[in-house]
């Protein structure tokens, strides 16, 4: 029995080798010419994206088939410039013109019933806080920034108490939002982030100055760790207090940015993709697309993978760097993590894990000082028996790392190094 399940372990573990030795981005077939201006990924699986002529397209299964999720409700003639996606079901869309709408569906976009509706002004991003709790933020009407709360999942928004005055004639960008917490951010073209640490609340709103006139995208790893992008990348690690100049890989004004950790990965006006892992010290080229201009990216809210869209209907999404595999149906009568092997290694090892029961599974892989680097299993569910992972490190600098396994009550972490 030992000898069977070594050399299925060897097997498996030259199969997942050479997966991933493939690229780590993948095109997907949208079906698409027209611009595609917004992505919002759920789970590694379930994604929606958005463009022009009133377009929504949905996944189920990580990009493996695009559905028609534009339905009816939303005029042909109206362009959509940001998606936020609850669940496999349930979609916030925006779209201006001379007017500024949302509309919601609840039934994977067969329907879309419309929720909101503003003279002029144009509705920039919707960020979900929860399935019932979001904001909402759109340019200014008025001389008061558009600025509005739901608390019933989209049905309804309210500006009460949510008053913040337009400074000359600013105004800001689609997608340019982001939320954790109660800390919310979101960009201008007027040299500043606003930021509130109370959800918006009238009264709380700080200008946060920086160098680059436009923050066209905006994100946070972290409610420190954050950098926005302009015709320049800058960071903060102070939650925006200040904003400090980065590395600015390629050319052309940046559209996207995402990440996780220490982590990014930024789109300018061009078909490339760059990501850091060292908080914006050094940049390299993470995917080149075969033809158009990315203008958006962002990584699932639960899990790791990430879509990115473009002006000519293209989609790209990250293909997952690690292989989870049963290599034994018998049942094991303990927990347990195994030491990785080879190590070290460079830049691919694999170690197994035995469950005597069914569970969720998290894998994390954190660096010497407790940073999360990546993320292998989220709450990921497997029946009782015995798995093999490979993991491949390509993007990780060399130095000392640790894997750590949860599962019911089970934890245990292990160190590997990594030589390049």
């Amino acid at each position: 029995m030992n000898k069977f399940i070594n050399c299925s372990t060897i097997i498996i573990f030259f199969l997942l080798t050479s997966f991933i030795s493939r690229a780590q981005w993948q095109e997907q077939a949208s079906g698409l010419t027209t611009s595609l201006n917004s992505a919002s990924g759920v789970t590694d699986n379930i994604a929606w994206v958005c463009g022009n002529a009133g377009r929504v397209l949905r996944t189920n299964n990580g990009g493996v088939n695009w559905i028609n999720a534009t339905g009816t409700g939303i005029p042909p003639s109206l362009d959509l410039y940001n998606i936020f996606a609850i669940d496999s079901t349930t979609a916030l869309v925006t779209g201006s013109s001379t007017t500024s709408f949302v509309f919601r569906s609840t039934n994977g976009g067969l329907t879309w019933v419309q929720v909101f509706s503003q003279t002029g002004g144009f509705i920039n991003a919707i960020w979900m806080t929860s399935p019932v709790t979001g904001l909402m933020y759109g340019d200014p009407v008025g001389a008061r920034w558009s600025l509005w709360r739901t608390t019933n999942g989209g049905v309804n928004w309210d500006s009460t108490g949510m008053f913040l005055a337009q400074a000359g004639g600013e105004a800001g960008w689609n997608n340019s939002l982001f939320v954790t917490g109660t800390n919310v951010w979101f960009g201008t073209n007027n040299s500043r982030v606003y930021y509130s640490p109370l959800g918006g609340i009238t009264g709380t709103w700080q200008v946060q100055s920086t160098t680059q006139t436009n923050s066209y995208a905006l994100w946070f790893n972290t409610s420190t760790s954050g950098m926005l992008g302009g015709a320049q990348l800058m960071a903060t690690n102070n939650s925006g207090l200040n904003w400090s100049a980065v590395t600015s890989p390629g050319t052309g004004n940046f559209t996207g940015i995402t990440g996780s950790t220490v982590n990014w990965w930024v789109t300018r006006q061009a078909n490339t993709i760059y990501r850091t892992t060292d908080n914006g010290v050094t940049f390299t080229t993470d995917y080149t697309a075969p033809a158009g201009s990315f203008t958006h990216i962002q990584k699932a809210a639960s899990g790791s993978r990430m879509w990115a869209v473009r002006n000519n209907g293209g989609i790209a999404s990250s293909l997952s760097t690690v292989g989870i595999l049963p290599i034994s149906s018998e049942i094991p009568g303990y927990y347990s993590l195994s030491q990785n092997y080879p190590n070290p290694f460079n830049p691919a090892t694999n170690f197994t894990f035995s469950l005597p029961k069914s569970a969720s599974v998290t894998i994390k892989i954190f660096d010497v000082v407790g940073r999360e680097v990546d993320v292998i299993a989220n709450n990921e569910f497997k029946n009782a028996g015995v798995y093999i992972v490979n993991y491949s490190a390509d993007r990780l600098s060399s130095g000392v790392y640790f894997y750590r396994i949860t599962a019911n009550d089970f934890a245990e972490t292990r160190k590997m190094v990594l030589t390049k």
